[in-house]
Order: C-alpha cells, then sequence, then structure tokens
C-alpha cells in the first residue's frame, strides 16, 4: 500500500471522492456503495473510514435493523412490504446489535415510520442516532421522534408538527441546531405548540415555518445568530393564524439579512414590520394570493420604515390572483415607497395591481438605484404602455450596470433613431418586454441590436436579432 494512504487526511479525501460515484443506468445498487462496502474488507487500515463513509447518509432504519441477527434474513436481500407488520420489537439483548454502527450514521431521511415499533420497548431517553447532523422527517406522527433528536444535530425539516414535539423540546435536545423547517397542514398551523417549539430553539441561523404568535416572534428577536427567516402558510390550509397584534411590542432582529413572508395574513405581516427593525436586512420577499394596492402600499411603506433603507438589496413582491380589480385611473405608484432604499440590487414586482410606470417614473426609480441589476415590472394586465424607446434610453443611461430588465414598453410607437443617436448600452443581456401585433419587428431589433448590442434575450425579437447578427458578421468577414 501507498504510504500516501496512511495519512488520514488523504485517505478520507480519497473516500470522499469515492461516495460521490455517480451510478450508470439501471443499477440496482448504487455503485459508491458497492465501492465502500469493497473498500471496508480490503484491510484494517481502510475499515474504519469506509464504514464511516458507508453509514453516514441513510433514507430508512433498515441497515441498522438489518444488523440483528434475528431480522437479517427478513431484511436481506430485500424486505418485502409490511414486512415488520407481525415482527416483535427489539429485545434488550437486540438493542445492542440494532445500535451498533447507529454512530456513523451524520444524514437520516425518514418518510415511513412501518417499522419504528419495532423500537417500542427502547428507553424513552435513548438517542438512536448520537452523532446525527441532518434529520428529514415526513411522517404524518411524531411519536418516535425523540429517537432522533441527538444533541450534534444542525438541520431538521419536519413535515408536521404536534404536541409530542413540546414534551421533547426540540432546542432543549437539539442545543446545536441552525436550521429548522418544519411544515404543517390545516389547523396544525394554528396549534400553540408550534410556539412553544420555535421558543426552545436558541441557536437557530435558518429558520422557515407557519405564522406565529408575538411570543414567538419575540424570542426570535433574541437570537443574535438567526440571518435567515421564512414565514410560509400553506395554500391549502384553512383559516390562518392570526397575530395577536395587541402583544406586539418594538424588536429588532439585529442580524437577519433573508425575510420572506409567503402567503402569510398580510395585515399579520404589516403589523409585524411596523414593530420591528431590521437593520442587517438584505433581501426581502413577499408572495400573496391577493394583493390589491390599497394593502401592498401600508406594507412597503412598514417596510421602509424597519431600519433597512440602507441594506435592503433584493425586493420580490407577487401574487397568483388575476381577478383582483384595480380602477383604470389608479392615481399612486407602489414604486414610490421603495425609493429610499439606496442599495437596491434587484427588483421583481409582478403583481395586479397597477404600477403607473411612465418615462418619468422610469428615470426616477433608475436614478435612485445606481446599483440596480435587475428590474422586472410588470403590469399583468397589460395595459397600454407608457415607456417609450426615448424614455427607457434616457433611463439606461443613468444605471450603467442592469443587466435585466422586464417593463411595459410602448412599441408601437418608436421615438428614437438609433442611427441619430450614438449611446450603447454593454451590459444589459436580458430585455423582456411585451409585443403588440402592430409593432414594427424589422425596426425594434434594429433599435436593440445598435443600441443594446449584448442583448441575448429579447422575446419574440430574439430569432432577429440572431439573423441579424448572423448577417453583420458574415458582413464583416468579407471586409477584411
Amino acid at each position: 500500500m501507498h504510504q500516501a494512504l496512511l495519512v488520514p487526511e488523504v485517505l478520507l479525501s480519497v473516500f470522499a471522492h469515492v461516495k460521490q460515484i455517480k451510478d450508470p443506468l439501471y443499477t440496482p445498487k448504487p455503485l459508491s456503495r458497492q465501492c465502500l462496502a469493497a473498500l471496508t474488507t480490503t484491510c484494517k487500515t481502510f475499515y474504519e473510514p469506509a464504514m464511516d463513509f458507508l453509514w453516514a447518509d441513510m433514507d430508512s432504519l433498515l441497515p441498522l435493523l438489518g444488523c440483528v441477527t434475528r431480522l437479517h434474513p427478513l431484511i436481506y436481500p430485500r424486505a418485502q412490504k409490511f414486512w415488520s407488520r407481525d415482527i416483535e420489537p427489539l429485545s434488550e439483548l437486540e438493542r445492542s446489535q440494532f445500535l451498533r454502527h447507529s454512530g456513523r450514521v451524520r444524514f437520516l431521511s425518514v418518510s415511513s415510520d412501518d417499522d419504528f415499533r419495532l423500537l417500542y420497548f427502547l428507553p424513552s431517553n435513548t438517542c438512536v442516532l448520537p452523532n446525527l447532523h441532518s434529520l428529514s422527517w415526513v411522517v404524518i406522527f411524531t411519536r418516535y421522534l425523540h429517537f432522533f433528536l441527538s444533541p450534534t444535530l444542525r438541520n431538521c425539516y419536519i413535515a408536521i408538527v404536534q404536541p409530542e414535539l413540546v414534551q421533547d423540546s426540540i432546542g432543549t435536545r437539539c442545543a446545536a441546531l441552525e436550521d429548522l423547517d418544519i411544515v404543517t397542514m390545516g389547523v396544525m398551523a394554528r396549534a400553540p405548540h408550534l410556539s412553544e417549539t420555535i421558543r426552545s430553539c436558541k441557536a437557530l441561523k435558518r429558520l422557515q415555518c407557519p405564522p406565529l404568535d408575538s411570543a414567538a416572534w419575540k424570542h426570535l428577536s433574541t437570537v443574535p445568530t438567526l440571518l435567515d427567516l421564512s414565514i410560509h402558510q400553506e395554500d391549502f390550509s384553512s383559516l390562518p393564524s392570526k397575530l395577536d397584534t395587541h402583544n406586539l411590542s418594538l424588536a429588532t432582529f439585529l442580524n437577519v439579512t433573508i425575510l420572506r413572508f409567503c402567503f402569510a395574513p398580510i395585515e399579520d405581516t404589516i403589523a409585524l414590520m411596523q414593530h420591528s427593525e431590521f437593520p442587517s436586512l438584505k433581501e426581502f420577499e413577499f408572495v400573496a394570493h391577493i394583493l390589491p394596492g390599497a394593502e401592498l402600499r401600508p406594507l412597503l411603506r412598514a417596510l421602509s420604515q424597519c431600519k433597512a433603507c440602507h441594506t435592503l438589496e433584493n425586493i420580490a413582491i407577487s401574487d397568483d390572483d388575476p381577478d383582483v380589480e384595480e380602477p383604470p385611473d389608479n392615481s399612486f405608484s407602489v414604486v414610490r415607497e421603495l425609493l429610499c432604499f439606496t442599495q437596491l440590487r434587484s427588483l421583481r414586482l409582478f403583481i395586479h395591481c397597477s404600477i403607473n410606470l411612465d418615462n418619468d417614473l422610469l428615470l426616477e426609480v433608475i436614478s435612485s438605484w445606481p446599483q440596480l441589476r435587475i428590474l422586472s415590472m410588470y403590469d399583468t394586465r397589460h395595459r397600454s404602455p407608457k415607456v417609450t424607446f426615448r424614455g427607457l434610453f434616457a433611463a439606461l443611461r443613468r444605471c450603467p450596470q442592469l443587466r435585466t430588465l422586464n417593463i411595459e414598453l410602448d412599441v408601437v410607437n418608436i421615438d428614437i433613431d438609433p442611427k441619430a443617436d450614438s449611446f450603447q448600452h454593454t451590459s444589459l443581456i436580458t430585455l423582456g418586454v411585451y409585443d403588440s401585433p402592430a409593432a414594427d419587428t424589422e425596426a425594434i431589433t434594429r433599435i436593440i441590436f445598435a443600441m443594446l448590442p449584448n442583448v441575448r434575450f429579447a422575446n419574440t425579437w430574439t430569432k432577429h436579432l440572431e439573423s441579424l447578427r448572423a448577417s453583420s458578421n458574415l458582413q464583416g468577414g468579407g471586409g477584411d
């Protein structure tokens, strides 16, 4: 054996590459696992590290149960469905066989609890996987979850929350937990145990969960490690939970950089934002089913007042209800509520209320955001666009780093001559505007070709652009 393989770091690096081997098509057993299994029998030096890699990732308890002498012939070569239904739970002697390699497991994904009844006689304080780092629990009931709440757990995904979680106290049992993702269904999202579960976690860096009460929000504001916070209400749920706004007090989320609300009650979100400060916020996202302008404006005003004017870089707001009716002459523009965010790099608005974008407003917003890279503001009702080519290029002069632009543009009334204007914006790569049957395709293509030389995606004009560029290249080649 080469002396280099006696160096632990080298050996671990080699085995890590073995674990990444991709399987050929129709392989019944992962090739990487076959290789690691073979390495365990090669020599004593290889055995321990190869076994660690072999057992590191599991998507069920079957491999551990297969270590039990009584159960091995029932599981291998292939366990039948419901094989454990009439099997007696593990005896005290068999527990040590079951736990033989449990300390090597780092990642576990659970999608069925059919075999968990075999753990019935395990002491309730048993930690089945003492070195577990990541757990994905996609099982309706959490009766056996406490067996897998390891003190080393860093990442946890739970598909439903039940009262047992409070009894088991995830945060207390998993003091090192950094990433918690909770998905609930229907009335479960309103249960008080969700708040208690969240309040037991003291070291979270990332949290995604259903709407919370004021006690949970107050606790989260005291967690200095929290960076990424997402509130998600399932769109198939019953009536969403209501934030007890009368118990809200001013809270500062000192280090939160990402804040998302997906289908959360907008009145609760506004109330929370009005009572919160996010001095480190860089990214904000809000998704709703219905988002009329009368509700969007106070949301944006609350966002502008949460101490993030000089830090926020990315904003994305959208709704998915095409039936929202807005007055056609709605005079206010929601965009002006965002002008205070001087460091904005990306703004994506896909909403059914009126944006009222015209040449003057486009120039104003572009001038306010000199670092802007992405701007998407679609009027989803496709009202008559008010931004003209002249207004577009006047704005682009103020934003040399813009790479993606999606807006409503008047492509019928062309008010610019590319031959008379030598301006070129070389950073723009994607231009998305809605076409019109009345548009002069050739004229528009020549404007983009002359003034936006690096645009590669321009909706219906892409093929015409490619043809014009190919023709230009041929002419250039012929001249040489």
